[in-house]
């Protein structure tokens, strides 16, 4: 169990599609869990119900790093998940706030939203369903998908 904890907090090497996913879905669940104990927590107990809140961060963090070991599969440097995780936010943010500009911001901010929406589907695409390169690579040896629960070399 640590093992597997200590590789999803580690950007060496490469995982697999079939891991990428399998994290996915762990994390959506997990992710799913705590906003309903947040939930909970916030109407007994107001404002400082938020505090599970705060177990998003590690979440958010491991979903970073299996992304990196996924961009490693596909023979890219780590550095693509700063575009692929914080562009389509920062694009879909500015465009918005050309909306509150009236009609003509919003139309100037157009291109901003198709930018943003085309990246996410584009990282999307790039990380969960484009096949990682054969044999090994940069980044290490291939990952073996039918081991262990993220598929890891």
């Amino acid at each position: 169990m640590m093992e597997r904890l200590r590789r999803v907090f580690d950007v060496s090497g490469r995982v697999s599609r079939l891991g990428f996913w399998r994290f996915q879905v762990v994390q959506a669940l997990a992710a799913a869990v705590i906003w309903c104990l947040t939930m909970f927590a916030t109407m007994a107990g107001g404002w400082l119900g938020l505090a599970p809140l705060l177990l998003i961060v590690p979440i958010v963090a491991a979903a970073i790093y299996v992304g990196i070991r996924r961009l490693h599969d596909r023979n890219r440097s780590g550095w693509w998940i700063l575009p692929f995780s914080i562009g389509p936010y920062l694009l879909l943010g500015t465009a918005h706030l050309f909306g509150d500009l009236g009609s003509l911001g919003v139309l100037a901010g157009l291109p901003l939203s198709l930018g943003g929406v085309a990246l996410a589907v584009w990282s999307w695409i790039e990380l969960g369903f484009r096949r990682g390169t054969s044999g090994p690579n940069r980044f290490g040896p291939p990952p073996a998908s039918n081991r262990a629960w993220l598929a890891t070399a």
